[in-house]
C-alpha cells in the first residue's frame, strides 16, 4: 500500500483535480466554457495577457495525461521532500520554482519575438528576397499553417514573388503580412501547467537525494535520482535549444523550474534541519 501524501502535496493534489474537473475537462468532452484560454498565461504583448494568469496557469492542464504525470510526479517526490523541508518551505520551493519556469519560458519568447522583430525591420529597409529569407532562417515551418494552407507552400510562394518580381509592391506587402502573422503567432503561444514547479520538486529531490534508487515500470533496476531528473533535465535543455515544432512542450519552462528548485535545494541543504530533528543545545 502506497503511504498517504503529506498535507501540503495533499492539498495541491486535490486543487490541481477539481480545477482540471471544473475548468479543463468539459472542454475535453466537448463542452466550451471559455474559461481555460482566459486561465492560460500569454506573452505580455499579446491582447489576451492578463496579469493574474501569472499565477492561474500553474493549475491549468491540457489534457488528462498532463495532469496526470504532473500530480504523479508530485505525489512520489513530493512527500519526502516535504517532510525534509517542512510544509512552508516545501510551497515556497513550489512556487518559486513556477515562478522561475515562467520567466525563462517568457524570456524564450521575448528572444524569439525581438529576433523576428529585427528581421522584419530590416526587411522594411531593404526588401529583398535575402532579407526575407532571413526571417525564416532557423526556422521549422513543419506543421504550421496560415490562410488555410501550409506556411512551407506560403512561404515558398511568396519566395517566388520576390524574385520574380512581377508586382514588387503586392509581393512586398504579402511577404511583410507574412512575418507579422508568424510573429503573431509567437506572441500568442499559450502555457499551461505545474511542470515547472514539478520541476524544481524534482531538481530539488536529486539535490537532498542524490543516490536514492528510483525504481520505474518495466527497468528491472534502479536509476539514482541524479542520473534520472538530471537526464530529464538535459532532454528539456537539449528540446528547448533545438526548438522542434513538432514539441509543445514549453522546455524552457521546466528548466527554469529546476534551476530554481535546485538552487534553494541547495541552500537550504546546509542551512535547514529537517522539522522533526531538534536542535540540543548543551
Amino acid at each position: 500500500m502506497l503511504p498517504p501524501p503529506t498535507p501540503i502535496v495533499r492539498y495541491l493534489l486535490i486543487l490541481n483535480a477539481i480545477i482540471f474537473a471544473v475548468v479543463v475537462l468539459p472542454g475535453q468532452l466537448g463542452y466550451n466554457l471559455a474559461i481555460e484560454e482566459k486561465l492560460a498565461l500569454y506573452y505580455w504583448t499579446s491582447d489576451n495577457f492578463r496579469p493574474y494568469q501569472l499565477l492561474s496557469h500553474f493549475f491549468m492542464h491540457a489534457d488528462f495525461g498532463h495532469i496526470f504525470f504532473n500530480l504523479l510526479v508530485l505525489y512520489f517526490f513530493g512527500p519526502e521532500l516535504e517532510t525534509r523541508l517542512g510544509g512552508v518551505r516545501f510551497l515556497i520551493l513550489y512556487f518559486l520554482a513556477a515562478f522561475g519556469a515562467v520567466g525563462l519560458h517568457l524570456g524564450q519568447i521575448w528572444w524569439q519575438v525581438s529576433e523576428s522583430e529585427a528581421a522584419m525591420l530590416a526587411f522594411s529597409v531593404e526588401p529583398s528576397l535575402a532579407n526575407f529569407n532571413a526571417f525564416w532562417s532557423g526556422v521549422d515551418l513543419e506543421g504550421y499553417s496560415i490562410y488555410g494552407r501550409a506556411m512551407q507552400v506560403v512561404v515558398g510562394e511568396t519566395q517566388n514573388d520576390l524574385v520574380m518580381l512581377k508586382d514588387p509592391s503586392l509581393a512586398i506587402a504579402e511577404a511583410t503580412k507574412l512575418m507579422q502573422e508568424y510573429t503573431w503567432l509567437q506572441e500568442n503561444s499559450r502555457m499551461v501547467g505545474a511542470s515547472g514547479a514539478i520541476s524544481g520538486v524534482m531538481a530539488a529531490y536529486a539535490v537532498f537525494y542524490p543516490w536514492k534508487e528510483i525504481h520505474m515500470l518495466f527497468i528491472p533496476f534502479g536509476i539514482p535520482a541524479l542520473f534520472l531528473i538530471g537526464g530529464t533535465f538535459l532532454a528539456d535543455l537539449f528540446l528547448g535549444i533545438m526548438d522542434y515544432n513538432y514539441d509543445t512542450t514549453a522546455r524552457f519552462a521546466h528548466v527554469g523550474g529546476g534551476i530554481v528548485g535546485a538552487l534553494l535545494a541547495l541552500v537550504w541543504r546546509k542551512t535547514v534541519l529537517p522539522p522533526w530533528l531538534k536542535r540540543i543545545d548543551k
